[in-house]
């Protein structure tokens, strides 16, 4: 009886694993290509070549986005309302920016994770935002 009970228990534990993850696997996968085109609500993003992440948040008014803080130091990237941050630790960096889709506030933001500011990885990260916008007909606004 306490092998069927810890068998039932494991398998729960293990499906229970498994639906978070397929739940949360569009924030792991990368496109393969980039079509420019909207389909199902989704934006298409850049081809990334070096593995970054890319993530499209709505905005928190009352969250620290675009603030200096104990964790994260911002800076501007040269693009308008565009911007670099770094962990304070140098566990990830990259471009983030603010914009607006079907009214309401989203952040987008590429990310790399890296043990040093790597100026190409930055450089990657514009390049991905400003694509990114074109492709999507976005404009970024200021925080």
């Amino acid at each position: 009886m306490i092998k069927k009970i810890s068998l039932i228990l494991i398998i729960l534990i293990f499906a229970t694993g498994f639906v978070y993850a397929s739940q949360n696997i569009n924030d792991l996968q990368i496109p393969k290509d980039f079509s420019g085109k909207k389909a199902d609500g989704q934006f298409f993003m850049p081809k990334a070549y070096d593995n970054p992440r890319f993530i499209i948040a709505e905005y928190n008014e009352s969250s620290h986005d675009f603030e200096n803080s104990t964790l994260y130091g911002f800076w501007p990237s040269g693009e308008k309302d565009i911007y670099f941050f770094s962990n304070h630790q140098v566990s990830d960096m990259g471009g983030i920016e603010l914009v607006e889709i079907d009214g309401k506030k989203y952040t987008v933001s590429v990310l790399y994770a890296s043990t040093v500011i790597d100026e190409n990885y930055l450089k990657d990260s514009l390049n991905y935002l400003k694509e990114f916008n074109t492709k999507n007909n976005l404009t970024p606004i200021s925080p």
